[in-house]
């Protein structure tokens, strides 16, 4: 059905930690933090079993600490709110950005 796509995978980067889920108020420019989630991914106690893709969430998001939500804002959401406008599309509503993080690193998934 795909022909010769799916004949290679490229692997651009493993991601190993926490995904969370991260949104902010957006509205004249300016961002406003609200509370961080993350989802249940595996079955059983420990991350044990098969892979849910997200059965359960919870909030606040233990991972996502005052000093990285801080972060968050200044390198991640801020600048897209700002970019947005410079492009003439200036953004109100509720913005949101699916982190990875492992330790004191994000990177922004989506």
């Amino acid at each position: 059905a795909f022909g010769s796509a799916g004949a290679e995978i490229v692997v651009e980067d493993f991601l190993d930690g926490e995904e969370a889920s991260f949104f902010a108020v957006v509205g004249g420019g300016k961002a406003i933090p609200l509370v961080g989630a993350q989802d249940h991914k595996r079955v059983g106690e420990g991350d044990t079993g098969l892979n849910t893709g997200g059965m359960g969430a919870y909030s606040p998001a233990p991972v996502l600490t005052p000093a990285l939500e801080a972060r968050v804002m200044k390198d991640i959401i801020q600048p897209t709110v700002d970019g947005m406008a410079a492009e003439g599309c200036p953004f109100t509503g509720v913005i949101f950005a699916g982190l990875m993080i492992e330790g004191d690193d994000v990177k922004l998934l989506e």
